[in-house]
């Protein structure tokens, strides 16, 4: 089935708001402390990644395939 530009697009605005309005709720409720959970959400998300991709990088080195 081949994809719609209206569907991809009303998809796309329903998304943007929806996004919008979360952003508008956590700052209103939060205030300035929702940084701080960004912050401790990306360091979270960095470090799993590193992570992850240091055990790849060992099993690359041993001689493995991934």
């Amino acid at each position: 089935m081949a994809p719609s530009p209206f569907k991809d697009g009303t998809y796309l605005l329903v998304t943007a708001l929806a996004c919008a309005g979360a952003s508008w709720l956590a700052f209103a409720y939060f205030g300035e402390a929702v940084f701080y959970g960004l912050f401790g959400l990306s360091w979270l998300a960095l470090s799993l990644d590193n992570v992850r991709l240091r055990r790849q990088l060992r099993k690359l080195q041993d001689g493995q395939a991934p």
